[in-house]
């Protein structure tokens, strides 16, 4: 290559490949993806570039060759039937499995849990499906939905019997498990023919530990979803579908991915979600035992040198042990509660001052992933940036925290309903403080981690408007129409 063709950062700007060569690496990222450093590796990625024109060695979309092996290869390893890659990440997952149920039932109900992704909600409005919520609980002091009980799955089926299928989303964002095979159990017992689908995004490392919850393959779930990326050693964005032959039509499966997923795949995340699932094979226990490991020391170096911050362990869920089937115990969830300080704020002065990158910050917790990158030395380097962050700050009695509402009543209109009404004529802003007790014509989600509070569809109750400006106000980031939460989105009035 000559020295004409490479590009000086000062003369032409790309912002973008400025920020991966020569910011990303000054961070210490507890954060996803969590990538196998030592995997197989596309050694060229601009020079190896390739499309569906290169035909003779198999296609994704006819699932032939390369990818009809590596498919099959993932499945045998995470104990499925079926397996197909994903280059949208769960997202994408969702809509495939989504655009599954749609073509199978036509309208069908899903009841879903209360931690959803909101790409699951966007799912259900484009291919019509009705979606009804499984009661849920939260513990304020850790931002953490907990699970259902598998008794209150059975009174969902109970409310609604009519239901096709039952998503769980599994393990929560912040590493709790339900009850899973006893609530497989409980289901098959209500009705032998209802699906059973779990969003598996952040449990793509179970299967390589006997001390991590079971996965939903291994339990008798029908599908399941996970983010490779996240904790299955893969390139960001990457993603599988797993499944069970019996209640699931794998033509009709392969009939909704062929016409979701993108013609045009990269080869090279489907080749990191191949090379992930190959290391796996051979080396899985000894790497997940590794970060498990390292959890465990950073756990008890915030414990021994900063006994006031609250870690999330059995100990600390002990209220909530009859919902409670395992944790992940990759992830380290602390509690802000005896400090100053939001989670918010922490975590931008942790990025900022100590270049430190947490998971996930919520207003009281903030949640860090030991990924498979992460090296030794982030333990000391962390600890030491949050006793600093921190000094100070401790507080005489216990701040307030934030409970959301996290109401399981049904909605006015269906959103699927909602979303084919032409938005310009039936639709308005108003000032947030006026909307309570209109109908949503909007979702709007604090993220992460991505789960709605106010729901389109729903009416809007002062609970609602409550808990997002306290989230505002406090620093938090809001998906909605606009961000500021000036005004909502409604129905106008009768």
């Amino acid at each position: 290559m000559s020295s004409e063709s490479i590009v000086n950062y000062r003369e032409v700007r790309a912002p973008i490949v400025e920020f991966l060569n020569t910011v990303v690496g000054d961070y210490v990222r507890w954060c996803t993806p969590s990538v196998l450093m030592d995997a197989p590796k596309v050694r060229d990625v601009y020079e190896s570039d390739v499309s569906a024109s290169l035909s003779i060695h198999g296609t994704l979309a006819e699932n032939s060759g390369i990818f009809a092996e590596a498919h099959e290869l993932a499945a045998k390893l995470y104990g499925a039937d079926h397996t197909l890659f994903s280059v949208h990440g769960s997202t994408g997952s969702v809509y495939v499995v989504m655009r599954y149920l749609s073509l199978m039932y036509g309208t069908p109900l899903v009841l879903v849990t209360r931690n959803i992704h909101v790409s699951v909600q966007n799912a259900c409005e484009d291919f019509g499906i009705r979606f009804r919520f499984i009661r849920s609980h939260y513990d304020p002091e850790f931002d953490a939905i907990i699970p259902p009980s598998p008794e209150e799955v059975v009174e969902a089926l109970e409310r609604y019997p009519e239901a096709n299928a039952i998503l769980l989303s599994n393990p929560t964002y912040e590493g709790i498990s339900c009850r899973l095979e006893e609530t497989v159990k409980a289901i098959r017992n209500f009705d032998s023919k209802i699906l059973i689908i779990v969003d598996e995004a952040w449990g793509a490392h179970f299967k390589f530990s006997d001390r991590l919850p079971k996965t939903a393959m291994e339990v008798g779930a029908d599908i399941s979803i996970q983010s490779t990326h996240k904790q299955g050693g893969s390139l960001q964005q990457t993603g599988m579908i797993h499944w069970k032959d019996g209640r699931v039509d794998p033509d009709v499966m392969w009939e909704a991915y062929r016409g979701y997923v993108t013609t045009s795949p990269s080869y090279h995340m489907m080749a990191s979600l191949d090379a992930a699932r190959a290391y796996l094979e051979v080396h899985g226990r000894r790497e997940v035992e590794r970060i498990i490991r390292l959890s465990e020391e950073f756990r008890e170096e915030l414990k021994a040198r900063l006994p006031n911050l609250r870690i999330m362990d059995e100990e600390a869920l002990e209220p909530w042990k009859e919902y409670v089937g395992g944790l992940d115990l990759t992830k380290t969830q602390v509690a802000l509660t005896k400090y100053g300080i939001t989670g918010f704020q922490l975590d931008l002065e942790l990025q900022k001052k100590f270049k430190v990158v947490p998971d996930t910050a919520n207003y009281n917790s903030l949640l860090f992933i030991t990924t498979f990158q992460l090296p030794e030395s982030a333990v000391e380097r962390t600890v030491s940036a949050l006793e600093k962050a921190l000094e100070g700050r401790e507080l005489e009695g216990e701040k307030n925290l934030l409970n959301p509402p996290l109401r399981a009543d049904p909605p006015r209109i269906e959103p699927y309903l909602l979303r084919r009404m032409p938005k310009k004529l039936v639709t308005q802003r108003v000032p947030i403080d006026l909307a309570v007790g209109m109908i949503s014509a909007e979702t709007i989600t604090p993220y992460p981690p991505g789960v709605p509070i106010v729901i389109k569809g729903h009416t809007i109750s002062k609970e609602d408007v409550e808990y997002l400006k306290a989230v505002r106000d406090s620093g938090g980031i809001l998906i909605a129409r606009d961000p500021t939460l000036r005004e909502i989105e409604v129905l106008p009035m009768p």
